[in-house]
């Protein structure tokens, strides 16, 4: 098996178990407001400060800095996104409609790259959207409708999936240290939400009322959720994009739903999802539909 694989799996069962400890603290209400979690997510990258002394650190010219720079800000604005469907869902059906990103990686990197679609891409994207359609219905007054995090991960991966083609090419230009330390420098742009007093005021009042472990459990999160970038950088500077993204989106739904499946069984105190016949089947399949996807995109 390719290294890039490895990479791949290592930085979605990491991604996985950080999708959990999202889910705990929004759906608990220990933060609220998802730019206020865009804010850790942006103090996060002071994990670089270990870094610089042991790593080269090679200037960008002013255009591939901007597209750099592009990258963080798309993926910030993705995750912020993210964060507001988690409220809405359950975290198993929400990262389910992850499906959603290998197609637009796809047509991104056919305009960019120059990759070919074929019929066989197409058929995947019907498989892959029949997934999120599968765990988005719910039945409202007597009539299914989509639910509103199916929409907004829709536009969470759209947003994504452009970062992730800046970011290919980031990795493309220089080494993977140097790329990796300027995609991450660009992650600060997620604190420029700070300049708006009201999310200033926010992020400092929820600082503050949280509990010491909330704050450790939020540290250990941002130290696990950085090393993840890492195993995703060397998939990315190894692996076909695409295929990175189609594997990526295939294993964590997987990984998600065998944690949530453990933890509503065993912690319920955590978190509670649905477990039932209909639920526990309705999610496997949409896991089948995926990795049916997934095959027919790589054919």
């Amino acid at each position: 098996m390719q290294n890039w694989i490895y990479f791949v799996l290592i930085a979605q069962g990491i991604w996985a178990l950080c999708s959990l400890i999202d889910k705990i603290v929004i759906s608990k209400g220990y933060i609220k407001n998802p730019l206020v979690y865009i804010v850790l997510n942006g103090l996060m990258n002071i994990f670089l400060i270990f870094l610089l002394p042991f790593v080269g650190f090679e200037p960008l010219k002013f255009m591939d800095f901007l597209i750099a720079l592009s990258a963080g800000i798309m993926l910030s604005a993705a995750v912020t996104v993210y964060y507001k469907a988690v409220r809405y869902d359950d975290i198993s059906k929400i990262i389910i409609l992850y499906q959603s990103a290998p197609i637009f990686v796809l047509i991104l990197s056919f305009l960019f790259f120059g990759d070919v679609l074929t019929k066989n891409h197409f058929i995947g994207f019907l498989f892959l959207l029949g997934a999120g359609v599968v765990v988005s219905y719910k039945r409202i007054n007597g009539s299914f409708k989509l639910s509103k995090a199916f929409y907004l991960m829709l536009i969470s991966m759209l947003v994504s999936s452009i970062g992730l083609i800046a970011a290919k090419y980031t990795y493309g230009i220089t080494s993977f240290w140097s790329a990796f330390l300027w995609l991450r420098l660009s992650g600060f742009t997620a604190l420029g939400v700070l300049f708006v007093p009201s999310i200033s005021k926010d992020s400092l009042k929820t600082f503050r009322l949280m509990k010491p472990k909330i704050k450790w459990l939020m540290a250990f999160k941002m130290l696990i959720d950085f090393s993840a970038f890492i195993f995703s950088g060397l998939a990315i500077l190894n692996g076909p994009i695409s295929l990175v993204t189609a594997l990526s989106s295939s294993a964590l739904p997987l990984f998600v739903f065998m944690l949530t499946l453990f933890t509503s069984l065993y912690l319920p105190k955590l978190i509670i999802e649905q477990i039932d016949k209909k639920a526990v089947l309705t999610k496997a399949a949409a896991i089948a539909l995926i990795v049916i996807g997934i095959v027919f995109i790589n054919l």
